[in-house]
């Protein structure tokens, strides 16, 4: 492989991270420096967090593939970022997977869980679910890109910080589908599955068109906490996927599709390298999913960040999404110089009735950087 260098965000100022818990705790403070937010709720958060990332957070970045890792398009096993609503910025995020040397599958699966018992010890999260549900996703030879990743979404308004898990329902070699229908009947929505099944008229959830790819769970004790439910869409037009959608409590016909044409330009989405995801999220006391998000990829399907942010900024107008704001995050990312980088990886758009848009950053471009 490779070796690419680490280029630090505009966001970073003069400073240059040297290690990975080091990138965290400089991009979440800069974020607040670019976007007009309290450090004092987010920056002690951050170190928080990285206080528990285990002996990888303190590993050298010079070389990007020491820890490789499926969380970003260029191997890096963060990803950050930041929600747009028309109340500002709602949230600052970082998605990890939680690695120890040597690299393998099997020790970034036992390292995954480890973290996980740490984020309970520090933060007192709840992981009742999470070990409802562990035996599916843990084996001796772990198959697939990943076993398990973590989020942490900080709160601008001091709230106290929301972790999720994404679990990979085919790491032991079986049917995603059949996992995902085995987890949800553990946790109590074996019904609401179901219903996501008839909707998709028994079809197999595990072919390309709408195939099970993720499992996320908020570790939370909150009513309002989400199961998730990740579907892949690799060759269905927009309208087949604002269909998928259709299923969830909240969605508005028509919606997504309108989010994909604005993402897709001229391309239409079956000609996309990459394809998008739909995301259910089941909650206590709904018949169905209650909500369904939608994530395109923008790396590799655009050919640079500054073609991305002008398609992103379609989708941050529907969302009544504050424009300087939007462009200031943009800028602390990309720079002056958006044309000659690939950082902007996805953007998220849900809760069509108030809608929330998020971009998705990783640490470099994936062909690297001058």
């Amino acid at each position: 492989m490779t070796t690419m260098r680490f280029r630090p965000w505009p966001l970073a100022g003069d400073h240059v991270p040297t290690t990975y818990g080091d990138v965290i705790n400089t991009y979440f403070e800069g974020a607040c420096r670019h976007l007009g937010l309290s450090t004092a709720d987010l920056v002690p958060q951050a170190k928080a967090l990285t206080s528990v990332l285990g002996d990888w957070a303190a590993a050298p970045i010079s070389d990007l593939e020491k820890y490789s890792s499926w969380v970003a398009n260029n191997g890096a096993p963060l990803e950050f970022s930041v929600a747009h609503s028309a109340s500002g910025v709602v949230g600052v995020r970082v998605l990890l997977e939680a690695l120890r040397e040597p690299v393998t599958p099997l020790s970034s699966q036992q390292e995954g869980h480890a973290f996980t018992l740490r984020l309970a010890e520090e933060f007192g999260v709840h992981l009742g679910r999470y070990l409802d549900i562990a035996d599916l996703f843990r084996c001796e030879e772990p198959r697939g890109p990943f076993s398990l990743m973590h989020a942490a979404a900080l709160s601008p308004k001091g709230e106290p910080p929301l972790f999720k898990m994404y679990l990979n329902p085919g790491v032991t070699g079986g049917s995603p589908a059949a996992v995902a229908a085995e987890a949800l009947r553990r946790l109590g929505f074996a019904e609401q599955w179901a219903a996501v099944v008839d909707h998709f008229q028994g079809g197999d959830l595990d072919a390309p068109e709408h195939e099970v790819a993720l499992i996320g769970l908020d570790l939370t004790e909150s009513q309002d906490a989400r199961v998730k439910v990740y579907l892949r869409h690799t060759g269905v037009d927009a309208e087949g996927i604002d269909r998928a959608a259709a299923v969830a409590a909240d969605h508005q016909e028509g919606v997504f599709t309108k989010v994909i044409g604005a993402i897709g330009g001229d391309v239409p989405v079956t000609g996309w390298e990459k394809a998008p995801m739909t995301c259910l999220a089941f909650r206590p006391q709904h018949a169905v999913p209650s909500s369904a998000t939608l994530y395109c990829p923008l790396d590799p399907n655009i050919v640079n960040d500054e073609v991305s942010a002008e398609r992103v900024s379609l989708l941050m107008d529907m969302a009544g999404a504050d424009p300087a704001l939007y462009r200031a995050t943009v800028a602390a990312i990309s720079g002056s110089n958006p044309r000659g980088l690939r950082r902007l990886s996805w953007v998220a758009y849900k809760n069509p009735a108030a809608p929330v848009c998020t971009l998705y950053a990783g640490l470099n471009s994936p062909v690297g950087e001058a």
